[in-house]
């Protein structure tokens, strides 16, 4: 009896991306098969993901193509009715071996990074999604009992999938963030110095030093004590860590997440800091000049990744001056 879609294992859908992809880098390839693939896709969000693991996994592998995989690749094609009713038979053993690095990439490669300019979504295999933003690097460890991630630098949403057994903390220097289901972000602009913020979007988080016990306990049980240096959290709500204090306050949450949309807001925000925000999402500096006052503000809304459009307003609202070459925008004093 031929399985459902929805009734198949992740491990099942992981194997037919991994011979999608084979066949991809094959000499199959052409426009007949390509849209096969793009019909694949279409039939299961899960498909998306398990095809983009595959991919980077077979980049870093270099799986060779083998002759067993080549007559392999030639059932899949001419055998549909096949195709999604025995997926580990079909592979045969190089298949299965390429579906093995699949999986070793995906447990023993825990490092998820992105560049200048470059924001990522990524799906684990729990069901949590994070979404990365430009320049972050996290570390995931998943054990049998616990779902440990390690924020090195950036920024981070977390929406976390609900698993009431196995807690899920996001380390930040020498802090903790233990949330069961819900949703919240993380920053920290430098991983050298302990300054960090953590915004609540729904449900509940405790931070608590890494040496802490864990408030699992809590934040399920909405238990009113809390240890003295655990600190819970409710939606709205911020904690930033600077200069060894925690201050707590409310921000516009469209504000702190405005990034995930290619947007950054400004209100009140000292020139400087707007200028730090661009510098984030781009190789091109934009620089104030020291001969610029420190007492400009900044509101408005701009777009990710166009620092020029942004030195121009500047320019135009406060007369001053801007300079520019390939690798620097200058904002200073006329």
């Amino acid at each position: 009896m031929t399985k459902s879609r929805d009734s198949l294992t992740y491990e099942e859908i992981e194997a037919e991306a991994a011979i999608w992809v084979t066949l991809l880098h094959g000499p199959e390839r052409g426009p007949k098969l390509e849209a096969d693939v793009r019909r694949w896709l279409a039939m299961d969000p899960r498909h998306v993901v398990a095809f983009e693991r595959a991919t980077d996994a077979r980049e870093i592998s270099g799986y060779p193509i083998t002759g067993s995989l080549l007559a392999a690749r030639s059932s899949f094609l001419t055998n549909p009715s096949a195709r999604f009713r025995s997926r580990y038979a079909i592979c045969g053993a190089a298949a299965v071996a390429l579906i093995l690095a699949v999986s070793f990439y995906l447990l023993k490669d825990p490092l998820l990074s992105t560049g200048f300019a470059e924001q990522k979504i990524v799906d684990l295999a729990d069901g949590t999604q994070l979404t990365l933003n430009a320049n972050s690097r996290l570390i995931v460890e998943y054990t049998d009992r616990l779902r440990k991630l390690t924020l090195a630098k950036g920024e981070v949403m977390f929406n976390v999938a609900h698993e009431s057994q196995r807690p899920f903390e996001v380390i930040i220097g020498d802090r903790k963030v233990i949330a069961l289901g819900t949703s919240f972000e993380v920053r920290r602009d430098n991983s050298r110095q302990s300054e960090f913020s953590v915004t609540l979007i729904e449900g509940r988080v405790a931070i608590e030093p890494v040496s802490g016990p864990d408030a699992l306990p809590v934040i399920a049980d909405l238990a009113p004590a809390l240890a003295r240096d655990t600190t819970l959290l409710t939606a709205g709500q911020r904690l930033r860590f600077k200069n060894s204090a925690d201050i707590i306050d409310s921000p516009q949450l469209e504000k702190v997440t405005a990034w995930q949309h290619g947007q950054l807001i400004f209100d009140n925000t000292s020139i400087r800091d707007a200028a730090n925000e661009f510098n984030r999402y781009g190789k091109r500096k934009l620089t104030i000049d020291s001969s610029v006052s420190g007492t400009i503000h900044v509101g408005g809304v701009f777009r990710i990744g166009d620092p020029n459009s942004f030195a121009h307003a500047m320019a135009e609202a406060h007369q001053l001056r801007v300079t520019e070459s390939s690798r620097e925008i200058i904002i200073s004093a006329p």
